[in-house]
């Protein structure tokens, strides 16, 4: 077996590891023409990646004070939270296989997600995923989300480890401008958002699931 290239790996999680963009992005064009504004929904990908605080200071950039910005992102995520407990945190395909080796490898990993931590910890709950991770740093822990690298600074932090010597895998160009700002090594494996020249200059790597990512660190 290869040795492993890297002192730990720090993961995002939506889009990553829970199937979770989708439903985000329905929610968004579903509500947003419930509330008269359809254009909403256009506006989903700009903000991927990001906290609640910055999604809100861009909905009202997008749309102007009049849009209601309060009570459009409660709703979107009171059904994203009700659909999920009715049916289930929906996993990408090779979570737990990459998880579990890398934990049989004896390599320390952190969660560095843009979500709150309350629905963080209900979603590792559901899944069961949270003893796999050492830390996890959620989205209102950081003055700045993503694109700036504040959260996987602190995460490599959190780790003990090198930023240089850290893996992150991200699926998202603000998760992987934050990554890359930080002096990580960034692996995407794309969700909704396709790699474009600007993010391949970027990264050590892009895989189209985790299984191959698995692969090419030596643990399959």
């Amino acid at each position: 077996m290869m040795e492993f290239p890297f002192d730990g790996v720090v993961f995002d999680v939506d889009g990553v590891l829970f199937d979770t963009e989708r439903l985000g992005w329905s929610n968004w064009q579903a509500v947003g023409q419930e509330m008269g504004w359809p254009q909403a929904g256009d506006r989903y990908l700009d903000v991927v990646g990001q906290n609640r605080a910055d999604i809100r200071r861009k909905l009202t950039e997008f749309f102007g004070p009049q849009f209601p910005v309060q009570e459009f992102m409660l709703t979107c995520s009171q059904r994203g939270q009700e659909r999920i407990e009715r049916e289930g945190v929906p996993l990408k395909s090779g979570v737990r296989e990459i998880l579990s080796a890398l934990q049989k490898a004896g390599v320390p990993l952190a969660l560095a997600t843009s979500t709150g931590a309350d629905r963080t910890q209900r979603r590792l709950e559901l899944t069961g995923l949270g003893p796999f991770f050492r830390s996890v740093i959620t989205g209102d822990l950081v003055e700045h989300s993503k694109p700036h690298p504040e959260i996987y600074e602190i995460a490599c932090r959190s780790l003990g480890t090198d930023p240089a010597r850290t893996l992150a895998v991200e699926d998202s160009r603000n998760g992987i401008l934050s990554a890359h700002a930080a002096g990580m090594a960034v692996a995407m494996v794309p969700d909704l958002i396709p790699p474009t020249p600007e993010l391949e200059a970027l990264l050590w790597g892009r895989f189209d699931n985790l299984s191959r990512l698995q692969e090419r660190l030596g643990l399959a």
